[in-house]
């Protein structure tokens, strides 16, 4: 019953030991990527503190970096959690193990005995010549044989079971350090954590003490914001209606080739003249098989898209909603904000044609990309690099992303179906 249930926790661990291992490289490739998210986030405000005061921005990049800190800890804990799994595991082998072990000692010292009481009160020679005949003699000397085989067989699984169980006690142990240093690894990123929310507490208190201030800026920017956003609706408006008038006229046109045909066939079979009825059948507009194509193509690659800059992170969110830190002070966002390197470049993120180029004081630059019934807006571009009407591929550069006069670093993306924002962050690649 013991080998049985060794037996089958020995399969167990070894079926979930490729898991745990793939479990195991997943959270430190995942761990990985943290840290180099938390090396960017810390880069990125280390730049934009010089010769400045703390600002909005830096309180969004500084929230960015507290998340990303609390992922890396609850990375840090799923790695505990599965090395503690891994050392139950192992110790339930080594109990059942022993078990199996004091058996056969148990088994051995009986056989010892056995042969003890065996030579102490009857010689093996009177034994063997005691037989009533010779193949009962012969059965008795390979008795004693197999028996002395037998002997010398527990002997060896009692010291095969006993390496077994100091094997798995070094792995068990090895795992324990393991985990001993995810846990200190564990304790330096909870400290690094609190440094970094004290650094938040500072930032947030300086800002509420020219909340004023923030106020008023805030709402000239939501004012610049509203503007673009009326000019954005008007360039997609025009191409709406363009699409649909395109559209009717080439139904318009395929509906009268096709009653002329009908026409024509009518009056090759009949031989007398006919008066013939217009038809009044309304016509629906076709849209172009190309239009068609590419708004299926872009709403099957949602959650797919490529990021509008290679480096960034989400600081502002798509939306309307009150600041998380700041009260009184209230978001609306048409799209999200990514915050980014200076003179980086910015890219098409799929492909489509440029409808509108538009130039505003506070976005600065913004191009809007056609992807049938698709929009993608990207402003808070220092340059831009295509014209009205071009093609564009994926990931084609379209500019370079504005830096305002506080050195911060933003592109602005929106996502619109017809005259609806959709919240872009569900459109690109999750990170």
């Amino acid at each position: 019953m013991n080998k049985i249930l060794i037996i089958f926790l020995v399969v167990l661990l070894n079926v979930f030991g490729g898991f745990a291992q793939t479990t195991k490289e997943q959270l430190q490739k995942k761990r990985e990527q943290l840290l180099k998210d938390i090396s960017y986030t810390q880069q990125l405000l280390k730049s934009a503190k010089t010769n400045k005061q703390a600002s909005v921005h830096d309180l969004n990049a500084i929230n960015q970096q507290i998340e990303l800190r609390q992922k890396l800890i609850q990375n840090s804990q799923s790695q505990v959690n599965l090395y503690d799994k891994q050392i139950n595991q192992a110790k339930n082998i080594v109990k059942n193990k022993n078990i199996e072990l004091e058996q056969l000692k148990k088994e051995y010292e009986q056989a010892v005995v056995n042969t003890y009481k065996y030579n102490k009160f009857t010689d093996k020679l009177l034994f063997i010549l005691n037989a009533k005949s010779f193949s009962e003699s012969l059965r008795r000397i390979n008795y004693l044989r197999r028996y002395a085989v037998h002997r010398e067989k527990q002997a060896q699984e009692i010291l095969h079971k006993s390496k077994e169980i100091q094997q798995d006690i070094i792995v068990i142990n090895k795992k324990k350090e393991e985990k001993q240093s995810i846990l200190a690894q564990q304790l330096s990123e909870k400290q690094d954590l609190d440094k970094t929310k004290q650094e938040k507490n500072k930032i947030v208190l300086n800002l509420k003490n020219e909340e004023a201030k923030l106020q008023k800026t805030l709402s000239q920017k939501q004012l610049e914001a509203k503007k673009l956003d009326n000019q954005i609706a008007a360039i997609i408006k025009k191409e709406i209606e363009a699409a649909k008038k395109a559209a009717l006229e080439a139904a318009k046109k395929a509906a009268a080739e096709k009653a002329a045909a009908e026409l024509a066939a009518k009056k090759a079979t009949e031989k007398s003249k006919t008066t013939t009825t217009s038809s009044t059948t309304p016509v629906k507009p076709t849209y172009t098989p190309e239009y068609t194509k590419l708004t299926s193509s872009f709403m099957g690659n949602k959650g797919k898209l490529p990021w509008p800059v290679e480096k960034g992170f989400i600081t502002k969110y798509f939306g309307k909603y009150n600041h998380p830190d700041l009260s009184g002070v209230i978001i609306e966002n048409n799209g999200i904000d990514i915050k980014t390197e200076p003179n980086s470049s910015v890219r098409c993120i799929f492909e489509g044609t440029v409808v509108g180029i538009i130039d505003n004081p506070v976005f600065q630059n913004a191009v809007i990309i056609s992807h049938g019934e698709y929009f993608t807006v990207y402003s808070k571009l220092g340059s831009v690099s295509v014209a009205k009407g071009q093609k564009l591929n994926t990931k084609q550069t379209i500019g370079t992303v504005y830096s305002d006069t506080d050195d911060q670093t933003e592109v602005h993306l929106e996502v619109w179906k017809g005259s609806e924002k959709l919240n872009p962050a569900l459109w690109l690649f999750a990170k």
